[in-house]
């Protein structure tokens, strides 16, 4: 976000502010990411591939719990617009992911039952815990469930 440590208290007077904003920029970062991905011509399995590479980038780089999950296990003592920011960017992910499944779907990429928006939600739910699991079970962890989110999708290699 471009703010040196010192000045933070500047911007960002309480906390929430903080959080809130931070959700907020994420949201953004995903719309410009999906937005570059589909207008590069990516297929269905490349942008959820993306979502995999993504998470696989930030756990090499120690942050083994996503900006959504990182405040979920305290959500209902949340601040509300802490809540707004965290459930705008999981909606985003999840209409995403449900786009991504559908046309996947349509065109063959994948191959599975049961509503679209359901296996997003799955798809997203494993891949949280996955991370967070990681975080002590170590990155093959990760690999592994992005290995069976994968199967459970119809996905041949």
């Amino acid at each position: 976000m471009g703010i040196k440590n010192a000045a933070i208290h500047n911007y960002y007077p309480k906390k929430e502010d903080l959080v809130a904003a931070l959700l907020e920029n994420s949201r953004k970062n995903l719309a410009a990411n999906i937005t570059q991905i589909v207008e590069s011509g990516g297929s269905a399995r490349d942008q959820l591939q993306y979502y995999f590479d993504y998470a696989l980038k930030e756990f090499d780089e120690g942050k083994s719990i996503c900006p959504p999950g990182s405040v979920i296990l305290d959500f209902e003592k949340l601040p509300e617009k802490v809540k707004k920011q965290n459930l705008l960017l999981m909606d985003d992910i999840l209409a995403w992911i449900s786009r991504v499944l559908k046309i996947g779907l349509e065109q063959g990429e994948f191959n599975f039952s049961g509503s679209v928006e359901a296996r997003a939600e799955l798809v997203v739910e494993a891949l949280m815990g996955a991370r967070q699991l990681s975080s002590i079970r170590g990155r093959k962890t990760l690999v592994r469930s992005i290995s069976l989110i994968k199967s459970d999708l119809g996905w041949k290699d």
